[in-house]
């Protein structure tokens, strides 16, 4: 099974992500990652190191040709999940080709639910443990500290993104509804849209994708 993973700022897309291949063995593909793990001292690297110094976007010639060198690897033979790509339009198109190139087929689109404002409360409670990377939230009371600033699971101190501020969040959940609107309804219009409410916890978001890609497969 081969799926795109669609999710505004703060859905649980990582958390979805991780699911689908522990879970399902799918191997999950982050454009964001690919673009990361390019050495810094090559060219490329130095060069998307560069545009993102300047909070600008990497191209989509240079992350689709990331990501079609990806989908030609062995490893996602038995299945893979697209993390956040494609994000608009022009990156579909780039999607179908490298299907259509490659003898690859894409299954369904995963659209993960969630309202701005919970996803803001996620956002601005969010605290992550320094030592083992626990995931903590003061706003939505969800693994919420029990001990001001401590790591519930190992008792670290916990810290806050860089990124996980108001002005960031708009920025980001604007560009979401902009870009991935028309995805979102190509999508659908499709037969292949498969939509989750992801405002409450994971195994409850996790559970409705299993319940629902089994009617479709019945």
């Amino acid at each position: 099974m081969n799926l795109i993973l669609i999710a505004p700022p703060a859905a649980g897309k990582g958390t979805m992500a991780s699911r689908l291949h522990d879970e399902l063995g799918l191997v999950c593909i982050s454009a964001g990652e690919l673009l990361r793990g390019v050495d810094p001292n090559t060219p490329l690297g130095k060069q998307i190191r560069d545009i993102q110094s300047r909070r600008e976007l990497v191209s989509d010639d240079i992350t689709n040709a990331l990501m079609k060198e990806r989908l030609m690897k062995d490893d996602i033979k038995n299945g893979f999940v697209l993390d956040g790509y494609p994000r608009h339009m022009p990156q579909v198109d780039a999607v179908n080709k490298m299907c259509e190139e490659l003898n690859l087929h894409i299954d369904y689109a995963v659209l993960l639910n969630v309202s701005y404002d919970l996803a803001l409360k996620r956002t601005l409670g969010r605290q992550i443990c320094s030592v083992c990377k626990e995931t903590h939230n003061v706003l939505t009371g969800v693994n919420a500290p029990k001990v001001e600033g401590k790591c519930n699971k190992c008792g670290g101190d916990l810290t806050t993104r860089n990124d996980d501020n108001e002005e960031t969040f708009k920025a980001g959940f604007a560009a979401y509804e902009k870009n991935c609107a028309p995805v979102i309804e190509y999508y659908r219009n499709k037969g292949m849209l498969v939509e989750l409410d992801a405002s409450k916890d994971p195994d409850y978001t996790f559970n409705q994708f299993k319940e629902l890609i089994g009617s479709k497969n019945d």
